[in-house]
């Protein structure tokens, strides 16, 4: 999309801050207006309009897809939606398998995973079974319910958006595996590259979070 305005500016507007193009709110995917609670968020999602060149690339906008996002599929039907979705993932989510070899990726494991299963259980009363090996293996559904009524996220996810982990962390724990080949095996382009595409995205929710968090 060809840029179509001068100026990008935060502002204020009923019920939080939003972030005006040549004075007009900008409005979500959904034609929600954006609005957010935090003015620094609506300020660096301000900059991140300001920052595009002739072509508009969502991609380089982090913050304001996450906010899209947060407005989109926080409401009504689209919500519920997203829960169910979770509920599904979480049901064969990717702390709770555990490899049988080699040692070492076992001990990576058990050294990110086990802390982040035993956190879940004593921080919101969320038990997630775990299992060695690739086997399916169904989770208990009032545990699934609770993680997705809770914040909306499972394991990994809502230990970054708790702050129990830092995006850095996080990257660690949800890469274990493919980190351990590029050690063991050497570099691969494509691989790191999404590795590396990954860890910028947890970066920007990691931001997110704290800019949402900040007081104004």
């Amino acid at each position: 999309m060809k840029k179509f305005y001068k100026t990008a500016e935060s502002g204020t507007a009923p019920g939080g801050h939003v972030v005006r193009l040549d004075g007009k709110v900008v409005k979500t995917p959904l034609h929600h207006p954006l609005i957010v609670a935090s003015e620094k968020l609506a300020a660096e999602m301000a900059a991140e309009w300001m920052a595009q060149g002739d072509d508009i690339d969502p991609a380089s906008m982090p913050l304001t897809q996450l906010a899209n996002t947060m407005v989109d599929k926080g409401r009504g039907r689209e919500r519920s939606e997203m829960e169910q979705t979770l509920i599904d993932y979480g049901a064969s989510d990717l702390v709770c398998y555990f490899a049988t070899h080699p040692e070492e990726v076992v001990a990576r494991q058990k050294k990110h995973w086990q802390t982040l299963l035993d956190w879940l259980r004593d921080e919101y009363a969320i038990t997630l079974e775990s299992v060695s090996g690739i086997q399916y293996h169904h989770q208990p559904p009032e545990s699934l319910q609770a993680a997705a009524a809770t914040a909306g996220s499972l394991v990994i996810a809502l230990a970054l958006l708790r702050g129990k982990l830092s995006a850095e962390r996080a990257y660690e724990a949800a890469c274990v595996d493919e980190i351990y080949q590029l050690e063991k095996w050497g570099e691969d382009k494509l691989a790191r590259e999404r590795l590396d595409a990954l860890k910028a995205e947890l970066i920007s929710i990691e931001k997110f979070r704290d800019l949402v968090t900040a007081s104004s």
